[in-house]
Formats: C-alpha cells, structure tokens, sequence
C-alpha cells in the first residue's frame, strides 16, 4: 500500500504561488489536506512500528487475525482480502506465510471441497493476544489528545468524506 511521504510540507505563500500557476481555486484546503495526509501516514508508520515492536506482525497480518477471531469458521482468500483492502493475489502471499507460521491454517470448506477457507490457528489466536493490549494501549496513548468533543467531531468528519463516496468503501458515487 503506497503511503504519503512528504516530510518537508510548503509553505502557505508556496501553496498559495502554485495555487495562481495551475489553477488550485482552494489553497487554503490544499494546506489541510497535507497537514492531515501527512499526520495519517506518521500516525500508521508509527502503528506498523507498534505491531513490529509488540509481535512482529505487519498491519496486513494484524488485520487478517482480527478478521479470523472475529469469523471462526474461516474465511476465503478473497473475503480476507476484500477485508483488507489488498489484491487476492497479495493476500494469498501474506496467508502462506502465516501458514508457514503457523498463524493461521488453510481448510476445505464443508460447503465446496474445492474451495479452500483460512481459520484461525491456536498460535495466531495467542499473537493476537499479544498483539492487541499493546495496539490498545497505543492508540489509549494517541487518542488521550483528543477530548470527547474533537473525537466526536473526527468520527463525524470522516463518516461526511465516507458517505460522500470520496473514499473507498464510500456509499454515494465521488461526485
């Protein structure tokens, strides 16, 4: 997954100076938009860095446990990697290492013997316990900078840009 890098943001007179030279008739919005691009992409680095820390998992691996407790009867490549947001391609990469771990296992599945469900293993469900205290008290510790108000005002924003359709899995077409 390709991330924001821009370590040196520009300046506003900068912004404002590209802004006249190609037509940007919202500089002003441009500037929000790298502060909070580039906020997100230090704020997952430091999540990857967490899970690294904490158990050595990626964020994908991370994700794929989560979504296996949470389906005990096992999901296809495809669902986990519809639930990630990678491509099966990928995901069946990222499931044949934890196979090789030993994080999860690869089942025929009772409805289709030629279809093939991924479940939890006993070694994947005790990294995801060891995983998640560390990941929840991250976020405890970046959260504790926002108030009741302002996580409110963040839950509602982002759900505004969801509905609009201007991210994925939004529910209107991007307009």
């Amino acid at each position: 997954m390709p991330m924001f890098e821009l370590k040196d943001l520009p300046s506003y007179d900068t912004l404002e100076a590209f802004g006249s030279l190609y037509g940007n008739p919202d500089v002003k919005g441009l500037q929000t938009w790298l502060i909070w691009a580039s906020a997100t992409q230090e704020m997952l680095a430091a999540f990857e860095a967490n899970l690294a820390r904490a158990c050595g998992l990626s964020q994908t691996q991370f994700f794929v446990l989560l979504l296996l407790k949470r389906n005990p009867d096992g999901l296809s490549v495809g669902a986990l990697a519809e639930g990630v947001s990678v491509t099966s391609q990928t995901m069946t990469r990222v499931i044949d290492r934890m196979v090789g771990a030993g994080l999860c296992s690869r089942d025929i599945d009772p409805a289709d013997a030629r279809a093939r469900l991924v479940k939890l293993a006993p070694t994947g469900d005790d990294m995801l316990g060891k995983a998640l205290p560390s990941h929840y008290a991250w976020v405890a510790k970046l959260m504790r900078h926002f108030n009741a108000g302002e996580r409110q005002m963040l839950n509602q924003l982002m759900f505004k840009l969801n509905k609009a359709g201007l991210l994925p899995g939004g529910t209107n077409e991007a307009g």
